[in-house]
């Protein structure tokens, strides 16, 4: 019990930065669907979506070669082999792009943004290469350092693009303080639209060399083709896997800007069907930061403990309880959702698909189960595994889209996520239960999702032309699920101190 209560701890610390911070981050969600439209914040989507795929390719798959390298080579060099690889590619892409950023621009149907391609080829160098010095610090149990280096390049993000896309234009009206307004206009125009979301992300970025200067400046270029070479061996089916997980999570919105019917929305445009999609897919993200908070505490903690005798019993026991607190979360989100909603997008037009939320909120808890599931491919380094599995994944979201966009629009974008989730944690489970059995007991915890399925579908049902009464009785429904779910499982948690 003592390691659950060190992953726990841990997990929170990381919450800090992973959950709040990013919470934090999509404060600023009102504030872009009140000044831009769906099909402005469809651009947004559609070039954040190849910045993903480009992402894991930049890394590519040092942080967990990191986490299960440095074990076997010294301490003094593992950060500087798995650094010099990532510089050394990031760099290569990024001169590319620059280099073909017309081109590029007009592939993507961006041509008159040239400098967004450019921006981001920048962001990429450097989100890439801070990578690893940030899993240093999540090797070495930092995290405290981790979370005020996430926290503040976060809050130096929101607070530029409240500079940008309220201050300065406020200030340019003549609103308040009109003393500023001529240095202001010399540095500032409303020209770049959401160009200003781009700058902002860039800016702090930039930051980020200054947080990480210690690690990054004990950084030293090494090459040791000896011991490299295992490394990329490892590392090269974690990139394919980050690449079809990347398809199967976020291909949707590339599926949609080329499969959907021109005229399938009478109201809306595909571009401003991307923006009204992805923005509600926003607000399923609070499952997907508790999953990635728990992930940046969690593999390096599975692999700490896999030499104990009692890891498998150590590992049933954290799925059951992350899959527990991740239903509360569910079931909280679900029916407070017209809240959520109101209070996230604050054009009602950005409303019109919140009965998806549940649907993509059980996407993302499946996906969280997988993540659990996962850990026995990488502790055998069977890392093939991975990524057969999320090619299936990929596989099997590109035909669903396929197959439900064009006959039921982003509906059948929610619909194919929880399709692939669902088929690579039901493989991931049965090939892991022949290398690495693990007592998972899901008897209970599919009895909980089903409990928790239904609550949801009740509360979908109550409607009050009462505002605060409706949302009032949001809040008495999730609080009462927490409570049952405390109260049937505090005897377990008891027993296992």
């Amino acid at each position: 019990m003592s390691q659950l209560k060190s992953l726990a701890s841990q997990t929170a610390i990381y919450g800090i930065s992973s959950i709040l911070g990013r919470v934090l981050n999509y404060a600023l969600v009102p504030l872009h669907t009140s000044i831009f439209g769906r099909e402005e914040m469809g651009n947004v989507a559609y070039l954040y979506t190849w910045v993903a795929f480009f992402m894991v390719v930049y890394t590519f798959g040092m942080e967990t070669t990191l986490f299960r390298f440095s074990n076997k080579i010294s301490k003094k060099n593992y950060f500087h082999y798995t650094g010099t690889f990532v510089l050394s590619i990031s760099t290569v892409f990024s001169v590319l792009i620059l280099f073909f950023s017309h081109p590029i621009a007009n592939f993507l149907n961006v041509e008159n943004v040239v400098y967004l391609v450019k921006w981001l080829a920048v962001i990429l160098f450097i989100d890439a290469f801070t990578a690893i010095p940030f899993a240093k610090l999540r090797l070495e149990n930092k995290a405290k350092q981790f979370a005020i280096a996430k926290m503040t390049n976060i809050g130096v993000n929101i607070g530029l693009q409240i500079l940008f896309l309220i201050v300065f234009p406020a200030i340019l009206k003549g609103d308040y303080f009109v003393e500023l307004k001529p240095l202001v206009s010399t540095i500032f125009s409303n020209d770049l639209g959401i160009g200003y979301i781009f700058l902002a992300n860039l800016c702090a970025n930039l930051l980020l060399i200054v947080l990480l200067w210690k690690s990054l400046s004990q950084f030293r270029i090494a090459f040791n083709a000896k011991i490299m070479r295992p490394m990329l061996v490892y590392a090269t089916p974690i990139v394919l896997t980050g690449l079809a997980g990347i398809a199967s999570e976020r291909i949707d919105i590339l599926m949609l800007e080329q499969f959907l019917p021109i005229s399938f929305y009478e109201n809306m445009t595909t571009k401003e069907a991307i923006g009204l999609y992805s923005q509600t897919m926003k607000l399923s993200i609070f499952m997907l930061l508790a999953i990635q908070a728990f992930r940046y505490a969690g593999e390096p903690f599975f692999f700490s403990q896999a030499g104990n005798k009692n890891s498998p019993q150590l590992f049933a026991k954290i799925l059951h309880y992350f899959v527990l607190l991740s239903l509360i979360l569910f079931v909280g989100v679900s029916v407070n959702i017209d809240l959520i909603g109101w209070l996230f997008l604050r054009d009602s037009t950005f409303r019109e698909a919140l009965y998806l939320v549940p649907i993509l909120l059980f996407g993302k808890l499946l996906w969280g189960i997988y993540i659990n599931l996962s850990i026995w491919f990488k502790l055998t380094d069977k890392t093939i595994f991975g990524t057969y599995f999320s090619v299936l994944g990929a596989i099997i979201t590109i035909i669903t889209n396929l197959i439900l966009i064009p006959l039921i629009g982003f509906d059948g974008s929610a619909i194919a996520m929880v399709v692939c989730y669902f088929v690579m944690t039901s493989t991931c489970y049965f090939y892991g239960q022949k290398y690495y059995p693990i007592p998972y007991n899901f008897k209970p915890l599919v009895v909980h999702i089903i409990i928790a399925i239904t609550i949801i579908y009740a509360a979908q049902q109550i409607y009050f032309k009462d505002i605060f009464l409706q949302y009032g009785t949001g809040f008495l429904i999730f609080s009462l699920y927490a409570i049952a779910m405390w109260l049937i499982e505090r005897r377990n948690l008891i027993l296992n101190k």
